[in-house]
């Protein structure tokens, strides 16, 4: 019978080898970091040094060259500690590397894809704005060509996290925006993907966001584009191609956060069950106790072969892609 969360003994080890990782760095300083509301940004970097920063970028851009199942066991056993910790990480790996994997021209891949991979630099995504969402036909960035051929960008975008990477402002390293580009010959909005580095004119973080309600450790910001002035080379893709890039990698972005939700929900359960075996009069064994112990289990292992079936399936459809 296939072991659906570890259909290998590679998966399995690297399961273990990011258990242990958390348990000895990622546990420790979990608390600390959220009531301080602060991104343990060092921490993030031995990311890198384990492989895990560009988990599904193949190894000859500085990746580890694996799959979805192990892009889901990564954020599980993450979250299962850190939440928010585990938020900068999705931030990062999937909404940013993995995009930039899939999408990006050879010369933007062999360029920047070593630097996220190792942690040197830090990604994000920015498609939020303070009145649109995920209604990303409503967005009101945009982006028109000058003269000399590059693009100048204009707009906000919020809740965008890693968007700063310190209390200071600090701006993410590289930052994977959406913006309009004009309309095509039916009318349609056309949305372009451009790579935005820290230190381009006109770029800049707006503000921090505090005292969330939770993911208190990983950062939140708006971003700031005024007449940022972004070359040429760094559009991915074509113009108008932005829809292919949400959707082609939406599918790991939506596994890795329901093995997010998995790794929380595994947490819940321990400390429930420790609260109900270690109080003084221990509640294991009365019926009531006993039941909600068992309707907390059902969920979780469900959620389990629910997300572990999912990952599978898409590992299907990357390997005939």
């Amino acid at each position: 019978m296939i072991d659906l969360a570890n259909p290998s003994e590679e998966h399995q080890m690297l399961r273990e080898m990011i258990r242990d990782f958390v348990q000895e760095f990622v546990e420790p300083q979990a608390h600390e970091y959220d009531k301080k509301e602060q991104f343990n940004i060092e921490l993030f970097r031995e990311l890198g040094e384990l492989g895990l920063l560009g988990i599904t970028v193949p190894e000859e851009y500085g990746g580890a060259g694996l799959d979805a199942v192990a892009a889901t066991i990564a954020h599980e056993e993450l979250t299962y500690s850190d939440a928010g910790f585990a938020l900068a990480y999705l931030a990062h790996s999937m909404l940013f590397v993995n995009n930039l994997a899939f999408n990006g021209s050879e010369e933007q891949k062999t360029r920047i894809l070593p630097k996220v991979c190792s942690g040197e630099w830090i990604g994000a995504m920015a498609m939020s704005e303070p009145d649109a969402g995920t209604d990303v036909l409503g967005l009101s960035t945009t982006a028109e060509k000058n003269a000399d051929g590059d693009w100048v960008l204009n707009g906000r975008k919020m809740w965008i996290t890693n968007g700063c990477i310190d209390d200071k402002g600090t701006p993410a390293d590289v930052v994977w925006v959406y913006a309009k580009t004009g309309h095509d010959e039916k009318g349609r909005v056309k949305l372009s993907t451009f790579l935005v580095e820290k230190g381009m004119p006109g770029f800049s973080v707006g503000q921090k966001i505090f005292d969330k309600t939770g993911m208190r450790a990983s950062n939140t910001a708006e971003l700031v584009f005024d007449d940022c002035i972004v070359p040429a080379a760094n559009l991915v893709g074509e113009e108008g191609g932005s829809l292919l890039h949400m959707m082609g990698n939406l599918e790991i972005e939506r596994l890795t956060l329901g093995a997010m939700s998995l790794g929380i929900a595994r947490r819940c359960l321990h400390e429930m069950n420790k609260y109900a075996s270690e109080r003084a009069n221990p509640l294991i064994w009365t019926n009531a106790t006993s039941h909600r112990r068992i309707m907390g289990k059902v969920p979780c292992h469900a959620s389990l072969c629910l997300r572990y079936g999912e990952q599978h399936q898409a590992r299907n459809l990357w390997s005939t892609s």
